[in-house]
């Protein structure tokens, strides 16, 4: 996969060094370094192109001149989260997210919160792409990606292992009451539906409990990724 764009790239330098398998970079960029960052970068291949081939490169003209081939590991698949299923804590589920920047967005906020895994579909979904990538700063790295066929049957497996499953919608109960501060020290799996259409039904009749979070204003729905922060912040941590 291609990255571009100094504050992007730098920041996959920082975080995810060993990750780069290739640099892209215009002289005239390469000599803004930083004695830090050409430490940092010290090992790994670099090549000197021109603004044309970085266009054809980064199929865009806002690469800065700078770019990286960086090695991106696939998700694991639904055999691997019911091996797993003792060890990931909490769990974000998206029910069908297309914005690949509103999943990058996600991903950052769940690093930011501590939680480590985040289920997806396998198909009508964003998923891990540099656009992603670069919404995240690179912290979608530091989660563990299921990507599955049915959703429904993620919900079935953990409840059996002892999930409560946390569904957002319009018409569910307001997150704040206090009756659900139970549910703080549970196993818990939040569901966040897409971007336009909200929870699918199958998947708005498996959870335990809909949530909404409660408006004063005059539009009525907010940024999947705000929306997530905030269920989050209220059963997380």
């Amino acid at each position: 996969m291609i990255i571009y764009g100094v504050n992007a790239v730098l920041d996959f330098v920082d975080l995810y060094s060993v990750r780069i398998e290739k640099l892209y970079v215009s002289n005239a960029t390469l000599n803004k370094f930083s004695k830090t960052d050409k430490k940092k970068i010290k090992g790994v291949p670099i090549e000197e192109i021109s603004d044309r081939k970085f266009e054809v490169l980064t199929k865009s003209t806002k690469h800065q001149s700078l770019a990286a081939k960086i090695k991106v590991d696939p998700p694991k698949n639904f055999n691997e989260l019911k091996s797993n299923l003792e060890s990931l804590g909490k769990i974000l589920i998206l029910d069908h997210i297309q914005d690949p920047q509103n999943l990058g967005a996600i991903a950052r906020t769940c690093v930011f919160f501590g939680v480590t895994t985040i289920v997806i579909p396998s198909d009508r979904t964003a998923s891990i792409s540099p656009g992603s990538v670069k919404s995240s700063a690179g912290a979608i790295f530091s989660v563990n990606f299921y990507q599955v066929p049915n959703l429904g049957n993620v919900i079935n497996e953990i409840k059996n292992a002892g999930y409560w499953i946390l569904g957002t919608h319009l018409e569910g109960e307001d997150y704040k009451d206090t009756k659900f501060d139970k549910f703080m020290g549970e196993n818990l799996a939040i569901v966040m539906g897409s971007e336009h259409k909200g929870l699918s039904t199958l998947i708005k009749k498996k959870c335990d409990i809909l949530l909404r979070i409660k408006r004063s204003g005059a539009t009525n729905s907010l940024n999947v990724n705000v929306a997530t922060a905030i269920m989050i912040s209220r059963f997380v941590t």
